[in-house]
């Protein structure tokens, strides 16, 4: 029997750079988003 991969949900991230705010808006897997997390982007929309 084969194992249902997650689906990715689309999350808004936030994050500041040089003092520039960047947003991206892009579907991530759960661990995906963890990785994100741990690079100090922030959510603010799923």
């Amino acid at each position: 029997m084969k194992r249902r991969k997650r689906k990715a949900k689309w999350y808004l991230l936030y994050r500041k750079e040089n003092r520039d705010a960047v947003y991206v808006y892009e579907p991530l897997r759960k661990y995906e988003l963890q990785s994100r997390l741990r690079r100090g982007w922030k959510v603010i929309k799923t």
